[in-house]
């Protein structure tokens, strides 16, 4: 599953290439987040050698406008007083629905990105239940509820 980050590198990297303005924007992103270095690195390292390795082709860095626009965002969705309550809801809907140890790990570790993996843990052990129900989930969790609850 993709995460959040590894998302933003396609996207910056999308041609081929990424922009003095598309590095400022992961910057930003990675600031948002408050993405653990070494987990940025680690991420970074495998999109050099998953995805750039094998790329021949050589752009001018114009993922940077569409890059933009989805990490804006993914700042606000990170600055909303819903997403809290929406992962708690998203985990215990996940529970509900029959969570596999594989799947716990996938929710782990795509929160884990922006410091909300125990948010997450509280929501699947029922620590920190929500009254809300969300028809709709915020964009940032868009891949996780594919994952978990979708399906």
């Amino acid at each position: 599953m993709k995460t959040i980050f590894w998302t933003a590198l396609e996207i910056a990297w999308s041609d081929g290439s990424m922009s003095k303005k598309g590095a400022l924007i992961v910057e930003k992103l990675h600031d948002a987040m408050g993405l653990d270095i070494s987990l940025r690195e680690e991420l970074e390292n495998r999109f050099a050698k998953e995805i750039l390795e094998e790329r021949t082709e050589r752009g001018e860095g114009t993922g940077d406008a569409e890059l933009e626009s989805w990490a804006n965002t993914i700042i606000e969705n990170l600055n909303s007083n819903d997403l809290k309550n929406q992962i708690i809801s998203l985990s215990n809907e996940a529970v509900i629905n029959g969570l596999s140890k594989e799947k716990w790990l996938i929710g782990m570790n795509f929160t884990k990105e922006f410091n909300q993996s125990n948010t997450f843990a509280e929501g699947v052990w029922m620590e920190n239940n929500t009254e809300k129900e969300f028809e709709e989930y915020l964009p940032i969790l868009k891949p996780l509820v594919d994952e978990l609850i979708s399906n």
